[in-house]
């Protein structure tokens, strides 16, 4: 019985999140047990905004809320830090989970615009002005 009540409690470790900033970069990582899980790569541009250029998953399993727990930073990290706007673009190489992609930005209150025709690798942009609920 108690090996079940440690292996429950191991499956629910909290994970790290670990935030680097450089002058121009922003990267949130969030790790289990010191293993690397997922990340999030930003640009901080000198207009008090936030690019959001890229959200990987580096263990391969999704639906774990990984992103949200980043999100979550990226968005108190802005807040305590003064900036004002956080957006990005959808890039076509996520089309294949393009509704997945969209409910999670709307979820935090983003507004996701589709284009109507594709710019570039890009067919859409999210954006969330940090004043907003």
């Amino acid at each position: 019985m108690f090996h079940k009540i440690m292996s429950l409690f191991q499956k629910h470790t909290k994970p790290d999140i670990i935030v680097r900033e450089t002058d121009s970069s922003l990267q949130i990582h969030l790790c289990v047990n010191d293993e690397p899980k997922a990340k999030m790569a930003c640009v901080i541009k000198s207009d008090n905004s936030i690019l959001i250029g890229d959200i990987t998953n580096e263990s391969g399993a999704y639906c774990k809320g990984y992103g949200s727990l980043m999100m979550n930073e990226l968005i108190s990290y802005a807040r305590r830090n003064g900036h004002t706007y956080l957006f990005g673009n959808l890039s076509v190489v996520d089309m294949d989970h393009a509704d997945r992609l969209h409910h999670f930005y709307e979820k935090f209150g983003f507004t996701v615009t589709i284009y109507d025709e594709q710019q570039g690798l890009y067919y859409g942009k999210i954006e969330k002005w940090l004043g907003e609920s």
